[in-house]
């Protein structure tokens, strides 16, 4: 799935997202890890996806907007069902505002 999303000027410098979306959540819950993806831009932003609550298929994908390491006041946070097209989106528009920022 992320191979086909264009970070930008973004490097991925964490990505263990090994989620199948043709498989039920519950049979894959060791990949439902708070730690999926981490993309780090100029300027000290990041952009992080999880999963909360790690390895409960009955959580939610988290996507934050970190800026100079303040994770408890993100830019941008998400909470994003599991849908391959609605973490796609949530991604985009973090990665349009990440690159808004940094100009």
């Amino acid at each position: 799935m992320l191979n086909n999303i264009d970070f930008g000027v973004g490097s991925i410098v964490y990505n263990e997202f090994h989620i199948d979306f043709d498989k039920k959540l519950d049979e894959q819950e060791d990949s439902l890890t708070e730690d999926l993806l981490q993309v780090k831009y100029p300027n000290n932003y990041l952009i992080d996806l999880g999963w909360y609550p790690e390895c409960n298929s009955k959580g939610n994908f988290v996507l934050n907007v970190i800026y100079n390491y303040n994770w408890e006041k993100p830019v941008l946070k998400k909470v994003v069902v599991c849908n391959k097209e609605l973490i796609c989106a949530a991604l985009f528009e973090a990665i349009q505002l990440v690159e808004r920022l940094i100009k």
